[in-house]
């Protein structure tokens, strides 16, 4: 096989135009794949693995194949690969679509492939070709597991309303029975303290519940949607309804939101977990409900639907 290899880079050593070009833009491919991997964590739009393994390694493997199919001459295999590698990048683009997060240098990559794609594009094999392609979309479809960042985001989405002097931390779970009932008494009261610039608003959702974790993935993925007071308790309202309803799955959590006219854009959430776990530590939550308010450097924590309720109306 080797020697058959060899043969095949002798006979083609004088390569042709389009098998240069070939191997121009594939590597170019491979050039896009290094200034994305090093610019920094600013350009950092997409990340996502197949079969575990990071794009950016299967980007330069890909290109760095098609390199090698054309200098020896795998026409054939060279197409089936790129059949493959357009399907896959369907499913990519069509992935940053609908995040509405947008990678300059993976969209640049992108379409290097379908060019290599369309010149090579051979309709005598349109069949073989649509099967590859198939399966390069379906992988992705099954095995693709990704994430975005929304860009410029320096710093991460903090579910933090208002500007007032006193800062109120609301720790709730939307599973707690005492919590659902709150939140309908404090969220008119919370929002008008807001507005007129009186207090600072954190809403700490708080994971006591094992299903808790989903739903506040969700409130923040709405928050990412739309960051505004009325809105968030919009959604915490919707949330704790679902919760009372015993909605535990992703699917129908969406569905019952998208009913309830709650939109939102997902994101990676991470920073924010961080950043919620600290004031858990910091405040020693053990129980929901529970207020922390802050003024003036005193701080006084509250606990139980009826004293929170009490604590929020006395503030001026």
């Amino acid at each position: 096989m080797v020697r058959i290899l060899i043969k095949r880079m002798v006979m083609k050593s004088a390569l042709s135009g389009k098998e240069k070009f070939n191997i121009l833009l594939a590597l170019a491919g491979i050039v896009l794949v290094f200034v994305y991997a090093y610019c920094g964590d600013s350009c950092s739009y997409l990340q996502g693995s197949l079969f575990g393994i990071d794009l950016k390694y299967l980007g330069v493997l890909f290109m760095g194949t098609l390199v090698a199919f054309s200098l020896f001459g795998l026409r054939e295999y060279r197409l089936f690969l790129l059949s493959a590698g357009a399907g896959a990048e369907a499913f990519l683009i069509g992935f940053q679509v609908r995040h509405d997060v947008f990678c300059p240098y993976c969209l640049a990559f992108g379409a290097v492939l379908l060019l290599l794609f369309a010149i090579n594009l051979d309709w005598g094999r349109r069949r073989l070709i649509g099967i590859f392609a198939a399966l390069g979309l379906l992988a992705f479809v099954a095995f693709f597991n990704g994430s975005v960042t929304p860009s410029f985001a320096a710093e991460p989405l903090k579910p933090v309303f208002g500007n007032g002097r006193i800062h109120v931390r609301l720790y709730s779970d939307y599973f707690c029975g005492p919590c659902s009932r709150l939140d309908p008494e404090i969220a008119g009261p919370i929002a008008a303290l807001v507005k007129k610039n009186s207090i600072r608003v954190t809403f700490v959702d708080t994971p006591v519940h094992q299903h808790t974790s989903l739903y506040v993935r969700y409130f923040l993925y709405a928050l990412n949607e739309k960051k505004d007071i009325d809105y968030a308790n919009k959604v915490r309202h919707a949330l704790f309804l679902a919760a009372a309803m015993n909605i535990t799955e992703r699917e129908k959590l969406e569905e019952h939101l998208k009913k309830s006219g709650i939109t939102y854009k997902i994101y990676d959430p991470a920073p924010t977990f961080n950043f919620l776990t600290g004031y858990l530590t910091e405040d020693k939550i053990r129980s929901t409900p529970t207020a922390v308010i802050l003024d003036s450097g005193r701080k006084t924590v509250v606990r139980g639907s009826a004293d929170i309720a009490r604590a929020i109306g006395e503030i001026p």
